[in-house]
């Protein structure tokens, strides 16, 4: 089964998210701080990481950053969901290898949609 870590400050976000992703299939881990964070997607091994940029102490860009040291965090896929309209911080998501980045509020179809796009295009980039 596809796991998927929801990384969010907001509580509500979380739910929400978590409820939809569920309902399309998906296991779900969450965390609501960047420093958690690290630790699960290291240990959990997730499929995808959706991640916040705007979040206390350690933000998702940091987050991403500091994933990159690692092969694990290296190979793992990320789609920024953030409220943030900072034509610098997409630029910083992309930068750091992020696949999508999807603003808040967003249709959860299209969230979905974008997760199985990031899945199928990592399938076709594995060794067979």
């Amino acid at each position: 089964m596809t796991r998927i870590l929801i990384v969010d400050d907001d509580r509500t976000m979380v739910l929400a998210l978590s409820v939809r992703l569920r309902s399309a299939g998906l296991e779900v881990l969450t965390c609501q701080s960047a420093h958690e964070a690290s630790h699960i997607a290291l240990h959990e091994r997730p499929d995808v990481l959706l991640l916040d940029v705007d979040m206390p102490h350690f933000t998702g860009l940091e987050l991403h950053e500091c994933l990159r040291l690692t092969e694990r965090g290296r190979l793992l896929p990320v789609i920024y969901v953030s409220g943030s309209v900072s034509p610098s911080d997409r630029q910083i998501a992309f930068r750091q290898g992020a696949k999508a980045f999807i603003r808040k509020p967003f249709d959860p179809q299209t969230l979905i949609d974008t997760i199985h796009s990031v899945l199928d295009e990592r399938c076709a980039d594995s060794p067979v």
